[in-house]
Parts: C-alpha cells; sequence; structure tokens
C-alpha cells in the first residue's frame, strides 16, 4: 500500500482534494466539471486510491451537506458509473446511496429542491 502512495505524486493528490471540493460548489458548471475531472483523474489512478474516491464521494451524500453538495456527489457518481471507476464490490454500497439521493429533499420556503 506505500508503495502504491508512492507512485502517486502529492501534487495528484491536491488536484482530486480541489475537485472533490468544487463538487460542493453553488455553481453547476464548476459541479459537473469537477464530476468529469474525478471520472477521468480516478480511471488513471491504482484501484486501491479510486476506490478511496468514491469513498469520499459516498459520504458527501449526508443529511449535514448542502443541496449543491448532493447534485455534485450525483454527478460525479454518474461519471464514475459511466467510466466503470464503481468496482463490483462497491455495489452494495452505491445502491443504498442512490436511493438516498433519489427522495432527497430541503424545504425552502414554499418550495423544496431535491
Amino acid at each position: 500500500e506505500d508503495e502504491e502512495d508512492e507512485d502517486v505524486p502529492e501534487e495528484l493528490e491536491d488536484i482530486i482534494e480541489n475537485l472533490l471540493k468544487g463538487l460542493k460548489d453553488r455553481d453547476t458548471v464548476i459541479r459537473w466539471s469537477c464530476a468529469k475531472g474525478i471520472g477521468r483523474v480516478s480511471k488513471l489512478l491504482p484501484k486501491e486510491l479510486a476506490d478511496d474516491v468514491v469513498e469520499t464521494i459516498f459520504g458527501i451524500f449526508s443529511e449535514a451537506e448542502t443541496d449543491s453538495a448532493w447534485h455534485g456527489a450525483c454527478l460525479c457518481t454518474a461519471e464514475l458509473c459511466r467510466n466503470g471507476s464503481i468496482l463490483p464490490p462497491r455495489f452494495v454500497d452505491f445502491f443504498p446511496v442512490i436511493s438516498k439521493a433519489l427522495t432527497f429533499d430541503v424545504r425552502r420556503g414554499s418550495h423544496s429542491i431535491g
């Protein structure tokens, strides 16, 4: 495991961290771009590190997060599914998260977001 960490440059870890932060941005274009970026980068990562990224994204689906964060996590999850980065052992974790996302709702004044 330590060998694989050495293979991934620190700069790349910083880029992934910034992309993960961008999934929570208020601007949809930024969330979408970050989701695409994470999808592309994760395809090139060692499987264990890519799985860590997937786990971090699944962690965004929390009641404490904003609707923008949920949307960014949904965009990113869709991108990771599209490119095959969510591995079959993760499907057990994946389906409850998506079910939660489909029923996500935040009341704002006279309307709701979700």
